[in-house]
């Protein structure tokens, strides 16, 4: 795997760079849901992803989304605005072709993307926006633990002249945790555990 800096059962998280730029250039003009993007300003060239991927700074982590065993990106993840002090920041993610999308691929992602904000940044809490037209995007952050914690109205002019309000989501490092309680396997009974490898045994990368 490339510089992978987490990895899961089919994905793994790597710096994004500017060598990703022609592959997010040519995925943004094949996009068909143009109209559920925040600001609605894509298609963008391979030069302003290239600009774009430079400008990065300390305040923001981008992460390209690869296959195990196939270095390519197939989306991004992001943490933008940290704020090491109050321990926040706002988290994105999307996968760029239509054909991944719908086999849990971007929750698994997102997963990823938690670990390393709670976990290597030590967050306290996590937000996340999204269209209030888009609702795949808003059910995948509420699969993935995010709750809703309000909306900013009408500030969004979408597609075909359309205002609507920008739906926020959050969650919490005590809310993630958990949610990953809940979701490991119960030992099974009978056993005292000895010589059973649990979820924290494994290499998470």
């Amino acid at each position: 795997m490339r510089d992978a800096v987490k990895v899961g059962p089919r994905l793994y998280l790597r710096r994004l760079t500017e060598e990703d730029a022609s592959t997010l250039a040519e995925a943004s003009h094949l996009e068909d849901e143009t109209g559920l993007h925040e600001d609605g300003r894509i298609p963008m060239s391979v030069l302003s992803f290239e600009a774009w991927i430079r400008g990065l700074d300390a305040s923001s982590t981008v992460f390209a989304i690869s296959r195990r065993g196939d270095g390519g990106c197939i989306g991004t993840a992001s943490i933008r605005n940290i704020d090491r002090v109050n321990g926040t920041a706002e988290t994105g993610s999307g996968l760029l072709r239509r054909e991944d999308r719908g086999k849990g691929l971007g929750t698994e992602a997102k997963q990823l993307l938690l670990e390393f904000a709670f976990g290597e940044l030590g967050l306290h809490v996590l937000s996340s926006t999204v269209f209030e037209g888009n609702v795949r995007s808003a059910r995948a952050l509420r699969k993935q633990g995010y709750r809703l914690a309000g909306r900013l109205t009408a500030n969004v002019l979408a597609a075909g002249g359309v205002i609507g309000d920008t739906l926020v989501f959050d969650i919490t490092r005590g809310d993630w945790e958990h949610a990953r309680q809940e979701a490991r396997p119960a030992e099974p009974s009978g056993h005292d555990g000895a010589g059973l490898a649990g979820p924290d045994d494994q290499a998470s990368g």
